[in-house]
């Protein structure tokens, strides 16, 4: 049970509960409060002399504000769907433990970007994934849980999984960035998304192609399951991995059930001097996106092993 948890089952457990709010955690920054509203809903408090400038629009977490009499606001986080207890808990933990390092002044803000990243795990309506994305999301967790986070530890592995965010590579890792391909059997090209898909400046950057067979050995949820497990002692680990899930698109479905491969190896090419690829530098000025194919065949003088004491 987690300390917000904690504090809620105390008050529930007590003779009044309804209104009643408890001071989380001495120790933290902001003066974070747990407890329940009129209606018995579970509420994080935030009480500040900077409320924030602007609300999200109302979702399955409510925010509002109040004036409170001795000149402070009130921030309150309500969940507006029950349904969602359990994952409320987890999200309220996460903005307390996110916030740690967080200046007073600042608290408001911090807390609602945070929400803002849980709002895409907790919204629903969300259109599944392809067949492509989903084989490459299998591909980019396969490399986390087999590669990532046992060489680099729970944490900076998850940290370092910057696909999801956008990044122009998969996985920033120490010094060093992972790009990962996952092909099927019998193909030999991987497609580059952007001249900078392949550009690593002053890091070094291994592009790793991950075999993917069809089988029924390890489904994209068991094995999202696996990293769950691998996750659930490190503090923060669980949160930020189902938060990056989320903005790779993906919700736990019964239909991804079908997704399932077994995988023979993983193979690594170092991008440095004379590899092949097209840098930003030779692209005409008029042309505004770039993809092209990259032939695996065309690359076995580079091929090498994975090189992690340099990330």
């Amino acid at each position: 049970m987690t300390l917000i948890e904690t504090h809620w089952s105390t008050i529930a457990n007590s003779a009044v509960s309804k209104g009643v709010f408890r001071l989380l955690d001495e120790s933290h920054p902001l003066d974070l409060y747990a407890g329940f509203d009129q209606d018995n809903r579970r509420v994080l408090m935030l009480v500040t002399q900077h409320p924030p400038e602007e609300l999200p629009a109302t979702g399955a977490v409510e925010v509002t504000v109040n004036l409170r009499s001795d000149g402070d606001y009130a921030v309150l986080f309500r969940l507006a769907r029950t349904e969602l207890n359990e994952l409320f808990g987890r999200l309220c933990q996460d903005l307390i433990d996110s916030t740690r390092t967080t200046k007073r002044g600042n608290g408001a803000a911090a807390l609602l970007q945070r929400l803002n990243r849980w709002r895409r795990l907790l919204e629903s309506g969300r259109g599944g994934l392809s067949d492509s994305e989903l084989r490459g999301l299998y591909g980019e967790l396969w490399f986390l849980w087999t590669i990532a986070i046992p060489v680099h530890g729970a944490v900076n592995a998850i940290n370092g999984w910057n696909g999801p965010l956008g990044a122009p590579q998969d996985f920033q890792l120490g010094a060093g960035l992972v790009e990962v391909k996952a092909i099927l059997p019998g193909v030999h090209n991987v497609s580059i998304s952007s001249a900078e898909q392949l550009e690593h400046g002053a890091s070094s950057l291994q592009l790793a192609v991950v075999s993917l067979h069809p089988s029924e050995e390890l489904s994209l949820p068991s094995l999202i399951a696996n990293i769950r497990q691998e996750l659930e002692a490190s503090v923060g680990g669980i949160s930020e991995f189902e938060l990056r899930l989320a903005e790779a698109g993906y919700a736990d479905r019964p239909e991804y059930e079908r997704v399932q491969f077994s995988v023979d190896q993983i193979r690594f090419y170092p991008v440095g001097d004379g590899f092949p690829r097209i840098s930003s530098s030779q692209i005409p000025s008029g042309i505004s996106r770039l993809t092209y194919d990259l032939d695996l065949h065309q690359c076995g003088e580079y091929r090498s092993e994975y090189i992690h004491e340099h990330l």
